[in-house]
C-alpha cells in the first residue's frame, strides 16, 4: 500500500493514546501506528519528494498537530513531560469512543480551536464550493503542498524557457550550450573555457569543451535548435558519431530544443569506443534551471521541521 496520510493517521494515533495513560514518545507512537497499516520495509524508509526527511513520519507529525489543534491530544512539553511525547485528552478519549470507525478532518471541525486553524489555512469549509483539486490538497501536509506547487511552478518555467530558447538564431543558441556547460563545470581549461566553431567548417561538431580544469580531455558537442515537436531519429545521432570519429574523439554530447526517438536513445548505449549523451529539450530546460542559466531567482522559501532525535536523544 501506499504510505498513508496524515488524515489516515489521525484515527490510529487517537486509539492508541487514548489507550495509554502515561505520555508516549514519537518513536513508540510511530512504531505502533506503523503496525496498523502493515508497512514493508521499503514503505517505512520512503521520503519525501524533496528527500529532506522520511514521509511516514513527516505525516505522523503532522497528524498529531491536527489533533492537538482539535484539543484531542496534549504535548508532554506542554504540561511538565518529556518533550517529544504525547498524551491523549478525556476531549479526545471521549471522541475516540464516538469514532471507533476512524474519523477525518471534516470531523474535527466540531472543535472550534480546530475549525478556526483549519479555516485559517484552508480558506472556506463548504464542500460544495471546492473544487476536486482542492479535495485532494486537503489530503496533503503544507510541506507537501508547497513541494507540489514548486512543482508545477518549475514545470511551467521549463515550457516557457524552452519557447523562449526555441527562438533563438542557431549560433547564438551554440554559444548558450557552452555557457551551461561552463556553469556545470565543463570547460574550465587554464587556457580556454570553451570553443565554438565556426559554421563554416565545423564538420558536424559544433563546440568543444574540456572536460576538467586541466584540460585532460575534449568533450565535443553537437547543438539541434529544432521545434520542440521535432523527434532526432537514429540517423542524426549516427552522423554525429561519425563527426566524433573523423576527430578521433571519443566523448560527445548531442543537446537539443527536440526529443529523441527510441531508437537514437537504444544506439548511444550500443555504439562502440564512444560514449554520447542525449539531453533533449526538456533537459535542457531544467538544466538551465539548476544552473541558473537564463534564469533568476526571485523568492526562497525555507521549510523546516521538528528534530525528533534532537528531544529524545
Amino acid at each position: 500500500m501506499a504510505v498513508p496520510t496524515y488524515e489516515e493517521i489521525m484515527p490510529p494515533t487517537l486509539a492508541v493514546l487514548s489507550n495509554c495513560d502515561k505520555y508516549v514518545s514519537s518513536k513508540e507512537l510511530d512504531a505502533e501506528t506503523i503496525e496498523v497499516f502493515g508497512l514493508t520495509a521499503e514503505e517505512r524508509a520512503e521520503r519525501t519528494p524533496s528527500g529532506n526527511s522520511n514521509l511516514y513520519k513527516n505525516n505522523a507529525n503532522w497528524a498529531r498537530q491536527y489533533l492537538k489543534h482539535a484539543g484531542l491530544i496534549d504535548f508532554g512539553y506542554q504540561h511538565g513531560g518529556k518533550r517529544g511525547t504525547y498524551r491523549a485528552t478525556d476531549a479526545g478519549r471521549v471522541f475516540q469512543a464516538e469514532h471507533p470507525e476512524g474519523f477525518g478532518v471534516d470531523d474535527l471541525l466540531v472543535f472550534p480551536t480546530f475549525a478556526e486553524y483549519y479555516g485559517g489555512k484552508h480558506g472556506s469549509d463548504d464542500k460544495q464550493s471546492k473544487p476536486k483539486s482542492t479535495e485532494e490538497s486537503e489530503q496533503l501536509t503544507p510541506p507537501e503542498i508547497m513541494e507540489k506547487a514548486a512543482k508545477e511552478i518549475r514545470d511551467a518555467l521549463a515550457e516557457e524557457l524552452l519557447q523562449v530558447v526555441a527562438s533563438m538564431d542557431d549560433y547564438d543558441f551554440e554559444f548558450l550550450v557552452a555557457k551551461l556547460l561552463v556553469a556545470m563545470g565543463y570547460g574550465q581549461s587554464l587556457d580556454e573555457p570553451t570553443t565554438v566553431t565556426p559554421k563554416s567548417n565545423d564538420g558536424g561538431i559544433d563546440g568543444i569543451v574540456k572536460e576538467d580544469r586541466l584540460g585532460f580531455d575534449n568533450v565535443y558537442f553537437q547543438a539541434k535548435r529544432w521545434d520542440k515537436d521535432t523527434t532526432v531519429t537514429k540517423p542524426e545521432v549516427q552522423k554525429f558519431s561519425g563527426a566524433l570519429n573523423g576527430q578521433h574523439a571519443n566523448k560527445g554530447l548531442f543537446i537539443t530544443t527536440a526529443r529523441f526517438s527510441e531508437g537514437a536513445r537504444k544506439y548511444v548505449e550500443t555504439v562502440s569506443g564512444q560514449r554520447i549523451v542525449l539531453v533533449d529539450g526538456v533537459t535542457l530546460a531544467h538544466l538551465m534551471i539548476d544552473y541558473n542559466v537564463g534564469v533568476t531567482e526571485e523568492k526562497t522559501y525555507v521549510i523546516k521541521s521538528v528534530d525528533t532525535d534532537f528531544f529524545e536523544g
